[in-house]
Order: C-alpha cells, then structure tokens, then sequence
C-alpha cells in the first residue's frame, strides 16, 4: 500500500449535486446516484447513465441494472463485462477487479470480488448489528469500513489472500466510508463534537496524523459548554474557538465518499423537522501540499 502526499483544503465546501448521493470518481470522471437514476459528469458536460449505483475505477465504470452488475469502458460506455449480483447495493471497481456488497433479508453483509477470469468469491461476512461499508479498491487491496457496537475501523483486505489490515481506528470516534484516488486514503471522521473529512496514507495510521479538509457539525446538538449566566474559559485571554453547532432541527450525517486529485467528496444526509429527508453531495477542493 502506497504513501500519500500532504493534501490541504483549498476552500470552504461547495453544494456539487443537490438530491443526489454515493460519488465515485477517476479518470478526470465523476458519477452519482440520484432518486431518478444515475449520472456522469465529463468535462462540462453531464449525462445519464443506463443502470443505477454507479462506480469507476480505472478506466472502466460499473454499474447495476436489476440484479446484474455491467461492467464498461468509461470513456465510451460500451459493456465489457455482466456478472450476476442478486442483492448488490454498493459497487467498486478497478482496471483488474470488481467487487460489490449485498444485504440479506437477516442484515448479514457480504463483499464480493471478482477477479478476471475467475467466479465470484466472498470475501468479507458479517452479521447484523454490525456492517460492512461500500467498498472501494486499490491496488489489490479492498477497502471498507467495518462499524458495530463496539466501535468502527476502517479495514484494507488483500483481495489474493483475504488478510486483513487496519489503517485506522480510533477509541470513541467513528472511523467510515473510505475512498481513494489510488494514494491517497479519503473517509469520515466522527465524534460527539464534529464530523470531518481526513486524508492521508493509504496506510496504517492515526487519524490524528491525517489532515482535516472538512469540519461539519455533529448529527446532535451540542449544548453552548458553559452555564447559564456564565462566560466561556479563556486561555490568555482568548476563548478558543469552538467545533461547529448543528441548526436546531437538523440533523446532517456526512456519508459516502469519492477523491480526486484536486477534489474531496461527500454524501450529507439531512433530516429536518418537518420536512422529508433529503441527500446532497459536498466539493471540497483540495491541492498536493507537497
């Protein structure tokens, strides 16, 4: 597994696609899900995709139509490859892999891999209350999340030989949905205080050594940290600067992830009082900090 350069954000966090959900970036592409299908951003231009639950790796892009996962050449969209999936949800693929996770009626997830010329094989099982996250490749790595009672990691696998690896973990935070743009290793971090986008190495790491490219709220409401009546602690005189609050009513989860080169990207999940729950996608740009 490789070692990623130092990325820095470049900017606050831009609204890219409004009803929309589950990025997935390469090649200078950008796909997503919407409630009415999927779509392909090239260049400027964005169009439709045939089938549901897009992903690109390489130059190759899948998508499922039903039960069935098709597998494409990304820059023209004509079919390599079907392979049949009953209960796929989420996809990954790469120039030499595919792999997607299906969900039983029991809550049991299954990640599935496909290596060229060979059948389906499983390559990670587990039961609910515990799930496994939508995966991603690199190398001949798989990655995903795995998030329980007792806590989350992040887990890279060795797709030839299932070995598994933690690149991070962290005691009381959640550690989920990872991304990569093939050095560089995306996901969520979350407390009871805030919710970021980090990045580092495609590596085992402390997520304190990543960097932060995104700091959101909460999902709940954190109280204002002093009492009535009361100031806020300084230290030398100043009061330090607090995470951010989430607006009464919200609650906003960052989710899926995608990553570019220049770009960092993320599901919000929002549910407000009142209202139906809706799901956009977060830009967040970034920039090789050498």
């Amino acid at each position: 597994m490789s070692q990623t350069r130092r990325v820095i954000a470049q900017g606050g966090p831009e609204l890219f696609a409004g009803s929309a959900y589950d990025p997935t970036a390469a090649g200078g592409l950008v796909a997503w899900q919407r409630p009415s299908g999927a779509l392909l951003r090239r260049g400027g231009s964005t169009g439709g995709l045939p089938g549901t639950h897009p992903a690109l790796g390489g130059g190759r892009i899948a998508w499922l139509e039903g039960s069935t996962i098709v597998v494409a050449d990304a820059g023209t969209l004509r079919p390599l490859e079907r392979h049949a999936a009953p209960g796929a949800g989420v996809l990954a693929v790469s120039d030499s892999l595919l792999a997607w996770r299906a969900r039983d009626a029991a809550g049991t997830d299954r990640i599935w891999v496909v290596v060229p010329g060979t059948p389906p094989r499983l390559l990670l099982e587990l039961a609910a209350p515990q799930e496994l996250g939508r995966p991603a490749l690199v190398g001949g790595a798989l990655l995903t999340h795995l998030a329980g009672p007792a806590g989350s990691r992040v887990l890279g696998v060795d797709v030839a030989t299932g070995a598994q690896t933690v690149l991070r973990e962290e005691a009381g935070a959640q550690v989920s949905n990872p991304a990569t743009d093939g050095g560089r290793l995306l996901y969520v971090h979350a407390t009871g205080r805030t919710q970021e986008l980090r990045a580092g190495p495609v590596a085992p790491r402390a997520p304190a050594d990543d960097e932060v490219l995104l700091v959101h709220s909460s999902p709940g409401r954190r109280d204002r940290e002093h009492e009535h009546g009361r100031r806020r602690h300084r230290h030398r005189g100043r009061r330090p600067k607090l995470p951010p609050r989430a607006r009464p009513g919200v609650v906003a989860t960052l989710w899926t992830t995608a990553l570019t080169g220049d770009s960092a990207y993320v599901t919000r999940l929002r549910a407000i009082r009142g209202e139906r729950r809706t799901a956009d996608i977060l830009r967040v740009p970034i920039a090789d900090g050498g």
